[in-house]
């Protein structure tokens, strides 16, 4: 029982630290994490339509920026670094508008898939967005 005890008062120890609103900042990391994953396999095995239309060096340039972005991104949002975390979900921005280019330039026989697909992506601008207006006072939190 004492052990479950402190082990509850270090959770809630670690949830304390985490920026307000913790919700919505563990959300974030979690969403770069998604990023910093897709960049790594991307990197190791990079979509072949994508490269055929994009080439090696853009992929490789796309590879680099959902890596950097998420990893930075998931490194800072849950402290509230701001400063940092904005150049993640910029970098993030950068590489999801690079793949709906991509995709937009792909001969689709269905169009309902090419307009999910933008979709997609768009929403993941607008969220990361949303997080670059959440975050643009301050370089870190004022609280803290």
């Amino acid at each position: 029982m004492r052990a479950k005890h402190k082990l509850l008062e270090g959770l809630n120890k670690i949830w304390l630290r985490v920026q307000e609103p913790r919700a919505l900042s563990v959300i974030y990391f979690f969403a770069y994490l998604a990023v910093f994953v897709l960049g790594l396999a991307v990197a190791i095995d990079p979509p072949r339509a994508v490269q055929g239309t994009l080439g090696q060096a853009l992929v490789t340039c796309w590879a680099v920026m959902l890596v950097a972005g998420g990893g930075i991104g998931a490194a800072t949002a849950l402290q509230g670094a701001w400063l940092f975390e904005r150049a993640g979900a910029i970098l993030c921005m950068f590489a999801m508008a690079i793949y709906g280019v991509a995709m937009a330039a792909l001969p689709v026989s269905q169009p309902s898939l090419r307009t999910a697909t933008l979709c997609f992506v768009i929403f993941s601008i607008l969220a990361f967005a949303a997080r670059l207006v959440n975050t643009r006072r301050y370089a870190y939190d004022p609280e803290r």
